[in-house]
């Protein structure tokens, strides 16, 4: 395990906000960001990404399946934000961390098959399973790839890269002159320990932001704002919310009940356009 400072604003002064599996999560008292010091080393996180497997405590194993409802939710969430924007002539999307490529398929569907995507996914059974579908799903260093895309999605991706400013920064060259960003994540870091939602899922996640922290970090690599939107994190269903109400009674168990109906929107996507 080893120590980091803030990424965000550097500061080497933070505040025990919560602990979990072995891990502590701490407050930058700097700007507010949540991360995880100390945390596994750099090799120790490359490889659990690979197998999805983390360890703390107990190991933490993050690959689950493919999740049809998450198609469904990308659908919409795509609408949402393009409208009938994305079939309108052909473009190139690098979907980051593609996972089971439930977005690509998603964003197949909205763009009347104008979008050709291509996925990256470290996770080997994840790339896997999208390979036998025939999706372009694959992993490859980002940082020669050569491709230029118009659009690149990082969805539930930033909470697990390790140096964000640095990596955001870095991949700017994978997108096209006035191309565009969209990135999903949470808003979650102005929260008390006491109102975050559980589990955290450490050392998976390494770090929870906020808006302003997101945003402000995007400016900086050269981006401007073009929307933010905001949703429940949550896909309520009452198969759903039975579970829950289970997981009260039971010990080791953490219910996420409380957060269903009490308008939790941290479900965040920021679109910004890259600076020519």
């Amino acid at each position: 395990m080893v120590d980091v400072d803030c990424y965000n604003c550097g500061s080497k002064i933070h505040a025990f906000y919560a602990s979990e599996n072995g891990c502590n999560l701490v407050k930058c008292l700097g700007c507010g960001l949540l991360y995880v010091s100390p945390r596994p080393s750099p090799e120790e996180i490359t490889q659990a990404n690979k197998y999805g497997i983390h360890q703390g405590e107990k190991d933490l194993k993050v690959t689950k399946t493919f999740r049809k409802f998450k198609i469904n939710k990308n659908i919409r969430v795509l609408q949402d934000i393009f409208g009938a924007e994305l079939t309108l002539g052909e473009k190139k999307w690098l979907d980051i961390g593609c996972g089971y490529d439930e977005f690509i398929i998603a964003l197949h569907t909205v763009s009347e098959n104008h979008i050709k995507a291509k996925g990256l996914e470290p996770n080997i059974i994840k790339q896997n399973r999208a390979q036998k579908l025939g999706l372009d799903i694959s992993y490859f260093d980002l940082d020669n790839h050569t491709t230029q895309y118009d659009f690149i999605s990082l969805l539930n991706v930033y909470s697990h890269l390790q140096d964000p400013v640095t990596e955001l920064s870095r991949w700017k060259h994978l997108l096209k002159d006035g191309g565009e960003l969209l990135l999903e994540t949470g808003d979650t870091a102005n929260l008390e320990s006491k109102d975050h939602y559980r589990p955290f899922n450490l050392p998976d996640h390494l770090s929870f932001a906020s808006e302003e922290i997101v945003v402000s970090i995007l400016k900086k690599a050269g981006f401007t704002i073009k929307d933010i939107k905001k949703y429940s994190p949550f896909h309520i269903s009452p198969g759903l919310i039975a579970k829950e109400i289970i997981k009260i009674f039971w010990p080791t168990k953490i219910s996420q009940l409380k957060y269903f109906f009490n308008g939790y929107t941290t479900d965040m996507y920021i679109r910004a356009k890259l600076v020519s």
